[in-house]
């Protein structure tokens, strides 16, 4: 930060880490000119904070020559640096940096675990944090889930758990002390600009970490062929380390754990043999295993059952964005009497897959939601599928909800479970989520 105090700085993207990149520039330069850029409008209660004569909002399409201007750039992570305008500028000799970088290079001695994957994330993150907390850690749960890093202040912390996005991966600046990576699917190809960078993005969370200091799930063939020439890395579900079994996880000594309730479904059991083993890594025993495991809560917003209303149960999987999340959330809690809602923000990913898979777990009706929701209604027609209930298209969510409570069957279940971002329509996932729940008539 010390090196913005004398450079123009202009921030672009206000979501909660440019907010939060903006408390903290207004902390340590409170007379410092601000030009703020963003796309769309941002948060009125944040608005009504910035400080008219230092803060500049300029809202609408990012444009070249008035961002040349400036010294550095802040990059929102929703804001690729692969679009045309901002590697110009790049080429031009403006500097970019982002949220993640400036709180790394104020905390070079932190001790971080930086998690990442398709799938996964969210949980493995938090059920890290959970774990170390039991084995009597201090320790700070941060990044893409939770409290945005900058907003962390207490430094008084042995072990920061990191989620991070390929968004905030891509332009990275960190040494991560150990690197977590669960798998690895097509996403997020628009802002990356196709499958081969979001890979290469992705992975560069490992090259980072360097060698030693990687644990990797065996079983995902990508991860296993691009993290070959690393050497010391601590796969999951291989060798001596944790397995991800039916309902449990098994250890190369021989041990044998149950899932918690809160883990349910296959994909959990990745997800609990990626922690073990990482915490056998860095040799941390956790007193009674089982029974911390058993205190773990679920996330929100993950296959949350919300309530029952009217003998109708209502689940809440709005964390889900990737066409891969549905199928386990299918696989997980059942579909025969399932309503699945499904749709949002339109990435460029091909949904052709997922129709010819979710044949095996077909549920009894599914509505689609826009944006993309006339795409995944084509590729499911594509596919012949013919659920009981139908295919149905909705022009947005409350007009979804009230379809799938008329169709759904006596005793069911209506599945929000989008497989897509929720912007533009939603500020973000969990707003997706309560504005989910307010429709179902259940108070959370």
């Amino acid at each position: 930060f010390s090196e913005l105090e004398g450079a123009s700085v202009a921030l672009l993207g206000m979501g909660r880490e440019g907010q939060a990149v903006w408390r903290e520039l207004r902390k340590r330069f409170p007379d410092k000119p601000l030009t703020i850029f963003t796309e769309t409008a941002i948060d009125e209660e944040f608005a009504g904070g910035l400080i008219p004569g230092r803060d500049r909002h300029k809202q609408g399409p990012l444009d070249g020559r008035a961002l040349e201007q400036f010294d550095v750039l802040v990059r929102s992570a929703g804001i690729s640096p692969y679009r045309n305008a901002l590697r110009h500028l790049k080429n031009r000799g403006v500097q970019f940096t982002t949220a993640c970088n400036l709180w790394f290079a104020e905390n070079p001695q932190a001790r971080t675990i930086c998690i990442s994957g398709t799938m996964g994330k969210s949980t493995t993150a938090a059920l890290t944090a959970h774990m170390l907390s039991c084995a009597g850690f201090k320790t700070c749960l941060a990044g893409n889930i939770g409290t945005p890093m900058l907003d962390c202040k207490d430094s008084d912390i042995d072990w920061w758990v990191l989620e991070l996005s390929s968004y905030q991966i891509a332009d990275l600046e960190a040494a991560p002390d150990v690197a977590v990576l669960l798998n690895l699917s097509a996403e997020h190809l628009d802002w990356h600009g196709g499958f081969e960078r979001y890979t290469r993005d992705k992975l560069r969370l490992a090259d980072l970490a360097g060698n030693g200091r990687i644990v990797a799930n065996y079983t995902d063939p990508l991860l296993r062929e691009k993290l070959a020439w690393h050497t010391g890395v601590s796969w999951f579900n291989h060798g001596q380390t944790w397995w991800a079994g039916d309902g449990e996880v098994a250890g190369g000594h021989g041990s044998r754990i149950k899932a918690p309730r809160s883990l349910a479904g296959q994909h959990n059991m990745h997800n609990l043999a990626a922690v073990l083993t990482l915490l056998d890594k860095l040799e941390i025993a956790v007193p009674n295993l089982e029974q911390a495991l058993g205190a773990f809560e679920g996330l929100p917003h993950r296959l949350q059952l919300i309530g029952t209303k009217a003998g109708i149960r209502y689940v809440d999987d709005s964390i889900s964005t990737t066409p891969v999340s549905v199928a386990a959330a299918l696989e997980t809690i059942g579909f025969d009497d399932v309503v699945l809602l499904l749709g949002g923000m339109e990435r460029g990913l091909e949904w052709d897959t997922f129709a010819a898979g979710v044949a095996a777990y077909l549920p009894y009706a599914i509505i689609t939601l826009p944006d993309n929701g006339p795409k995944i209604f084509a590729s499911l027609e594509r596919a012949g599928l013919q659920p009981a209930g139908g295919l149905h298209q909705a022009e947005d969510l409350a007009s979804a909800v009230d379809l799938a409570r008329a169709l759904v069957p006596e005793g069911g279940c209506v599945l929000l479970s989008p497989g897509a971002p929720s912007f533009p329509h939603f500020r973000d996932y969990a707003d997706r989520g309560n504005r989910f729940s307010e429709l179902a008539g259940i108070e959370k």
